[in-house]
């Protein structure tokens, strides 16, 4: 099971994730839509696998890998997790 976190980065250097979704590991054809409808309906311009079926793993990864280290904020929208800083 993967999670896909979809998001958009703002000019303040935050990364808001504003969606989330569970799909099948290798299923490429849910991640392709998942892309596109990022793209045209959901104001994203980030989205990004994590190799976990749970929602709050997958902020904490995206944490880990996109921002700690970084002048950067995140924000999750969904779920309104807060990551271990």
């Amino acid at each position: 099971m993967l999670t896909v976190l979809l998001g958009r980065w703002d000019t303040d250097e935050t990364l808001t994730i504003t969606g989330s979704e569970q799909i099948d590991d290798g299923d490429q054809d849910a991640i392709d839509a998942l892309v596109a409808r990022a793209a045209d309906y959901d104001d994203a311009d980030w989205v990004c696998t994590f190799p976990t079926g749970r929602h709050s793993e997958a902020v904490q990864l995206a944490y880990e890998q996109f921002i700690r280290d970084q002048d950067a904020d995140l924000v999750d929208d969904v779920w309104g997790h807060l990551p271990m800083t």
